[in-house]
């Protein structure tokens, strides 16, 4: 499918991609949520990180002001383990810059969050 066309299919608050990101430190793909409304008519995506290293981030956020949303397989089976979102850590990214990685193949689009994670946390 071409990279437009799966965009257009899946771009939405709420869709989740994995890839790598070096920005990261560490070198694994990760799960990447869109969060912002309307993404196409911005032309930029914020996106938050999914973490498996919970209590690292637990960790590094403790004292601090924010929303941490812990996920697991039961409440998204594209997960595999126990994990965590810092919604106070976000991502932009252009959208053409996304659609590049998707037409190397180095994104893959997973099922979309289910709302009502979406909505547990204050990032829309």
């Amino acid at each position: 499918m071409e990279s437009h066309s799966l965009l257009k299919l899946t771009l939405r608050a709420g869709s989740v991609y994995y890839f790598q990101e070096r920005k990261l430190t560490s070198p694994e793909p990760h799960y990447f949520i869109v969060v912002n409304q309307e993404p196409f008519s911005r032309q930029l995506l914020v996106l938050t990180v999914v973490s498996s290293k919970v209590d690292n981030v637990k960790r590094l956020r403790q004292g601090l002001p924010g929303t941490l949303v812990e996920i697991g397989p039961k409440d998204y089976d594209e997960l595999k383990v126990p994990s965590v979102v810092d919604c106070n850590v976000v991502f932009n990214k252009a959208l053409g810059e996304l659609a590049e990685k998707i037409q190397r193949k180095e994104v893959v689009y997973k099922k979309d969050l289910p709302p009502d994670i979406l909505n547990a946390s204050d990032w829309g």
